[in-house]
This record gives structure tokens, C-alpha cells and sequence, in this order.
């Protein structure tokens, strides 16, 4: 994994310093955790005395392989029916906020597989079963 991007998220990424937990080696919070910068004087961390963590069971597990992301809808409703465009951008705009729809409308925000899946699905809601097209599809880490 690649350094300079390690330093990058370490000093705003939820670190953890879990050395029990049986999946550390390859989660995105544990990775992190050596490569926090030494000045800070406070860190948000993974807090380890948590019944749920010590069981196995963190739901902060980020693992350390690359997923397919989407990137951008610019031309996302160029295909559909206006009434149709209509109604999946106000769900969407509705569900994700104003500001954060246009961050991922924008290509700003990676579009996660989940996301991928409940846009698709509202696309399905509002009558548009056509697969929905992006600007960019990447490979990212889902932090």
C-alpha cells in the first residue's frame, strides 16, 4: 500500500490500535494506526474496552482491497424520460442531502458498490431499469 496515501489518511482517519483483534492485519483502521503523525496530541481511535469490538464484532472493519467506485453523474440522466429523471434526482437529492448529491454528482465523492445499489434501485423505483451510467469507474479503497 502506498505510503504518502497511509500518512495522508492517518491524521484524519479513525485509527485502531486493537492488537487482539483477529482481522487487523487487514483493516484500513488498524494499517493507519503506525503512521499517525507523532505531533498531535489527541486521536479519534477505535475504542477497544467496547463489548462489541472485544467480541469480534467491530463494525469499523475497512478492508485493505481495493473496490470498484463510481465517479461523477453529469450525464446520468441523459437517456431517461424527464419525468423519470425527475423523480430518481429528487429521491437522491433526498436521501444523500443537497450538498453531498452534488459531491457525488460532481465526481468529488467515490460512489460506493452499496450506494451503486440503492441508486440503481431507486432508478428501478421510478421506472428506469437501463443500468445507470457514470463518468469514471475507478479502483479505491472504501475508507
Amino acid at each position: 500500500m502506498n505510503e504518502k496515501l497511509l500518512k495522508e489518511k492517518a491524521e484524519s482517519y479513525v485509527a485502531c490500535y486493537n492488537g487482539q483483534c483477529p482481522r487487523r492485519e487487514h483493516c484500513l483502521h488498524w494499517i493507519v494506526g503506525p503512521y499517525v503523525p507523532e505531533n498531535l496530541l489527541t486521536k479519534e481511535c477505535v475504542n477497544v474496552t467496547n463489548a462489541q469490538i472485544r467480541a469480534g464484532r467491530c463494525f469499523f472493519y475497512r478492508p485493505d482491497t481495493p473496490v470498484r467506485m463510481k465517479r461523477g453523474m453529469v450525464n446520468f440522466y441523459e437517456e431517461m424520460p424527464r419525468r423519470v429523471a425527475v423523480g430518481v434526482k429528487k429521491q437522491l437529492e433526498a436521501t444523500y442531502g443537497h450538498t453531498t448529491y452534488y459531491a457525488y454528482r460532481n465526481g468529488k465523492l467515490p460512489i460506493t458498490p452499496e450506494m451503486q445499489e440503492q441508486i440503481a434501485q431507486v432508478c428501478r423505483e421510478h421506472g428506469w431499469n437501463e443500468p445507470p451510467v457514470y463518468d469514471a469507474e475507478t479502483e479505491e479503497f472504501d475508507w
